[in-house]
């Protein structure tokens, strides 16, 4: 067992996303409206976006094959199968757009340990951090729980929005197996099962937001309207901290929103 997890650490990157597929979606927009190479700093002008949450949601859609790297480091351009996705989005084909974002993560090198764990557990509700467990032995490292709650939401995020999980509250249920669809069909007429689609919130719960500079350092502020206010009067007014802030709180507040009309609909 050993051996096998140093073969896998040798041979396969793993992709650990940084950003979900909302973030990954502004990126690729933002690039496609861009029309040439740009790096994040460029994108975030144009996409009225913090440069650092650029970032993230650029190494995010290079880790699911979206862009790639042009020539050098901190510079992007859209893969052939990148321009496609953004140009469905473009015209609003999310269907178009979602097949094409399925097709890359089946054959994508970093996916192929996520592809295994989701083939053996086909059409079985587990939790999303069995999923972000797999991944933590198999690259060797220790996370913390807040760090394992954010790769549970991105990974979901982005599975679900290529039609290879469905979930059920804050379980996922994989709908990729070995065989392909005629063959599912013959081995599955009849089989059907009922997952419960939340309309609102994420996946799993979020505790902490998380604000990372690669290869720099991480800061972790519990998800709160007041602990990002105390955190914002800590810091200085020019701080890059401050965009940040606003953003994430902005985000709080539109998934309160979210919650209150939910739950005023269930009443009318």
């Amino acid at each position: 067992m050993a051996q096998q997890k140093e073969n896998i650490e040798r041979t396969t990157r793993i992709a650990t996303l940084s950003a979900g597929i909302d973030g990954i979606n502004q990126a690729v927009r933002a690039l496609y409206s861009y029309k040439d190479s740009a790096t994040y700093k460029d994108l975030a002008k144009g996409a009225n976006l913090h440069p650092v949450y650029m970032s993230q949601c650029l190494s995010a859609s290079r880790d699911v094959g979206l862009t790639e790297l042009a020539g050098k480091r901190g510079l992007y351009r859209l893969t052939k199968e990148g321009e496609e996705y953004a140009r469905y989005l473009s015209y609003g084909e999310e269907d178009k757009a979602r097949a094409v974002l399925k097709s890359i993560l089946l054959k994508h090198p970093s996916w192929s340990e996520i592809m295994k764990f989701l083939r053996m557990g086909y059409r079985q509700e587990r939790s999303a951090l069995s999923l972000v467990a797999d991944v933590e032995g198999k690259l060797g490292k220790h996370w913390t729980q807040s760090a394992r709650n954010t790769y549970a939401n991105t990974y979901v995020s982005v599975l679900r929005s290529a039609d290879l999980v469905d979930v059920s509250g804050e379980n996922i249920v994989s709908t990729v197996s070995e065989l392909g669809e005629a063959e599912l069909t013959k081995a599955f007429p009849s089989t059907e099962i009922e997952v419960r689609r939340p309309e609102v919130g994420p996946p799993v719960s979020v505790e902490y937001c998380e604000f990372s500079i690669p290869d720099s350092f991480k800061v972790f502020v519990r998800r709160t309207v007041e602990a990002l206010s105390f955190f914002e009067g800590q810091v200085k007014e020019a701080s890059i901290f401050v965009p940040w802030i606003q953003h994430e709180r902005n985000k709080i507040n539109a998934d309160s929103k979210k919650l209150t009309q939910a739950g005023e609909a269930e009443k009318g």
